[in-house]
């Protein structure tokens, strides 16, 4: 079987946990909310340092799998702003976090962003996540 895409480097990715707010049993279900103290972005075409607001509104199972609801705002290091969000999914016995994350930016510089549907896997690492993120193609 052909693979019909390629896959691009294009951030090793550390977010570092803030606060963690548990909810418990809502109507809705368990909800989980994790700030995000820091974390930066780094790679060849987008290097850049996660700044406030953001976290992760997070739904945990009864079980080890948790859904990821993240929201990030990037700074780069040459200024502009861009919005990321991705979803995914934590197996929390293995300790990695699936994901899929989108783009916003009104910046040109970086306006190649707003068409790139990335993907991504994380593990801990104390208390950061680390990521290596991809382009599709």
């Amino acid at each position: 079987m052909t693979v019909p895409f390629d896959v691009v480097p294009l951030a090793t990715v550390r977010v570092t946990r803030g606060d963690i707010h548990r909810l418990g049993e809502t109507p809705f279900g368990r909800r989980v909310i994790g700030g995000i103290s820091n974390g930066r972005w780094e790679g060849e075409r987008l290097s850049a340092t996660i700044i406030g607001p953001g976290g992760d509104w997070a739904i945990p199972s009864s079980g080890q799998i948790m859904i990821l609801d993240v929201r990030q705002l990037l700074q780069t290091d040459d200024g502009a702003l861009i919005y990321v969000s991705y979803h995914g999914r934590c197996d929390r016995e293995r300790g990695t976090y699936t994901v899929a994350p989108t783009f916003e930016t009104a910046d040109e510089r970086y306006g190649w962003l707003n068409a790139v549907q990335a993907v991504g896997q994380g593990r801990n690492d104390g208390d950061d996540i680390v990521y290596e993120m991809f382009e599709i193609r």
